[in-house]
């Protein structure tokens, strides 16, 4: 009964390679229309470089010294 065998084994490996193909496909369709993409027009975040402050013991956006003072 739980004996294993190649056609066993093979339709197991076409069942699972099915199921790992329909997750990627609809991954797929349920991102490339929705508002969150990036093809939406949102524009993307911007980066900032930080430094450590030692007066404050933060961190802080660097060049926010300057425009502090």
């Amino acid at each position: 009964m739980f004996g294993f065998s190649l056609t066993k084994l093979l339709v197991l490996g076409l069942i699972l390679a099915a199921v790992i193909i329909g997750f990627r496909v609809l991954g797929r369709m349920t991102n490339s229309g929705g508002e969150n993409s990036p093809a939406a027009g949102k524009p993307e975040p911007r980066a900032f470089d930080t430094e450590y402050d030692a007066e404050t013991d933060t961190y802080v956006v660097r060049g926010d010294k300057a425009e502090r003072d």
